[in-house]
Order: structure tokens, then C-alpha cells, then sequence
């Protein structure tokens, strides 16, 4: 008959140590492991702030850019299409926004012939019409220019070739800003292109 061995107390708080030290080191590595997770989110939260905040910036200047560029005379396309062929008018209502004279004219005109552009120069800042247009169409010049004494809005207008009134050079009592320079800097037409200009002379 065998007898059982008995197991010495100090056996058992060996391994009751050991376990609580496994515990103990579990634990440990978990806070560790929390810790650096809530270090790493708090990283990225800090990013992800300054890059939404960055973006909120670009937005609002881009923004502030269009809203600038908007009041600008010269802050369209059609500002720099003015040629030889360029139909000057004036003499209409030009107390009111600048779309709708451009949609009248455009109208007006456009029976003459096809519309290419309609540039109706403002005051910078305060968008009012400067009460004068630029018209360019396609073959209808001579049609443009019978209209010369017509009506629009109850007024006389007055419509010649562009290059004969002194707007086309230059705007009085222009105020400008800092996109067009301002004074003396009117750009009421592109810089010629003497390669273009010389290729459509002789081709």
C-alpha cells in the first residue's frame, strides 16, 4: 500500500507567487500597452485637429481670393478679349448689376451675330458699371454698328468701333486694385502675341 506523498506548504507559496507575478506582469504590460494606445489616439487626434484646421484656413482664403477677385474689373475672361474687331457701346442705365446689362446687350446684339464675349468694365471694390461695354461677335461687326442711335432701356446708345473711343486705351476715374494694378496699369486688352498675330498674317 502506497502512501501519499504530503505537499510541503512551501511548494504551494512558491506557486501562488509565481502566479501572482504572471498577474502582476500582465497587468503591467496592459496599462503599458493602454497607455501607449491612449498616446498614440491622442497623436492622431492632435492631427487630425490642425489638418481640419488648416483646411478650414485654405478654405476661407480661397474664399476671401474669389470674393476678391469677383470685385475686380478684370477679374473675368472677357476683360482681355478686346481686339481691332472689339464693338464699343455706351449710353445705357449703368446703375444696376453688372449681369444684367451683360444679358441685355447680349441680347441686343445678338441678333447681329454670334456673342464671343460681352465685357462690361466696373469699379473695383464696389462692382458699380464704369457705363460702358465691349462687345466681340463673330461676322456681325457691320450689323453691330447700324445699331449705332438705337435704344436701350429708354436710352440712347452710342456704338462705334472700339479702337476709335479713348476706353479702349485707357478707363477715367479708375480706382483699380491691387489684382490689376490699379491706375495707370489698365489691362483693357492682352499682351500681343507676335508669333500668333505673325502666323495668322501669312498662313
Amino acid at each position: 500500500m502506497s502512501i501519499a506523498k504530503p505537499v510541503t506548504p512551501t511548494l504551494k507559496k512558491k506557486k501562488k507567487k509565481n502566479k501572482n507575478k504572471k498577474t502582476v506582469s500582465l497587468l503591467s504590460r496592459t496599462v503599458l500597452h493602454l497607455c501607449s494606445s491612449s498616446k498614440t489616439n491622442l497623436k492622431r487626434q492632435k492631427i487630425l485637429k490642425e489638418s481640419k484646421a488648416n483646411l478650414k484656413k485654405q478654405k476661407k482664403t480661397e474664399r476671401e481670393r474669389k470674393k476678391k477677385e469677383d470685385s475686380c474689373c478684370f477679374g473675368c475672361e472677357e476683360a482681355y478679349e478686346n481686339n481691332d474687331e472689339t464693338i464699343f457701346v455706351k449710353g445705357f442705365q449703368h446703375l444696376r448689376p453688372r449681369d444684367e446689362i451683360k444679358n441685355e446687350l447680349s441680347n441686343i446684339f445678338g441678333s447681329c451675330g454670334k456673342i464671343i464675349s460681352v465685357f462690361v468694365p466696373m469699379q473695383c471694390g464696389t462692382c458699380v458699371p464704369l457705363g460702358f461695354a465691349f462687345i466681340n461677335l463673330l461676322n456681325g461687326k457691320e450689323k453691330a454698328l447700324k445699331l449705332n442711335g438705337s435704344y436701350m432701356g429708354g436710352r440712347k446708345l452710342k456704338v462705334m468701333i472700339a479702337t476709335d473711343s479713348d476706353e479702349y486705351f485707357g478707363f477715367d476715374d479708375f480706382d483699380g486694385c491691387d489684382l490689376c494694378g490699379g491706375p495707370g496699369k489698365v489691362r483693357s486688352r492682352r499682351p500681343i502675341d507676335i508669333d500668333k498675330v505673325s502666323f495668322e498674317l501669312y498662313h
